[in-house]
């Protein structure tokens, strides 16, 4: 099972938020409502799929189930200046590049307040800035 690690400069609650709630998922992601423990992912090329909420401990912990088998679990670890250890632990696949430049994306979005993304519907899949 693929882990990547990550540190941000902001603290855990930030970097939860941006993982746990619509309005964060949308400034580095997608447009990504909830409902009834569901996440309805609409990217930005028009794919959509469900994710199923496993588990959300505020400030430490996030996970979901997607593409039917697809377990994104995070993992917060608060460090001694005030930022945050991300820890992702993913389901093995071909998604790895994606899963990647989902990651930078929310640090640039967390830390910087930068959104990565190339914002053209035309270029989605194959462009990690999509």
């Amino acid at each position: 099972m693929p882990t990547w690690k990550l540190h941000f400069k902001s603290g855990p609650s930030d970097v939860y938020r941006a993982l746990s709630t619509p309005g964060g998922r949308s400034r580095y992601w997608a447009d990504a409502p909830e409902t009834d423990g569901t996440i309805h992912f609409a990217f930005p090329a028009g794919h959509t799929t469900d994710a199923r909420i496993e588990e959300a401990i505020q400030d430490r912990r996030y996970r979901f189930t997607w593409y039917t088998d697809r377990t994104l679990t995070f993992d917060l670890t608060p460090d001694d200046t005030g930022g945050t250890d991300l820890t992702v632990t993913g389901s093995t696949g071909p998604h790895l590049a994606g899963d990647i430049s989902v990651l930078l994306r929310l640090k640039a979005w967390v830390d910087f307040g930068v959104d990565l993304r190339n914002h053209d519907g035309t270029r989605g899949a194959g462009y990690l800035d999509s």
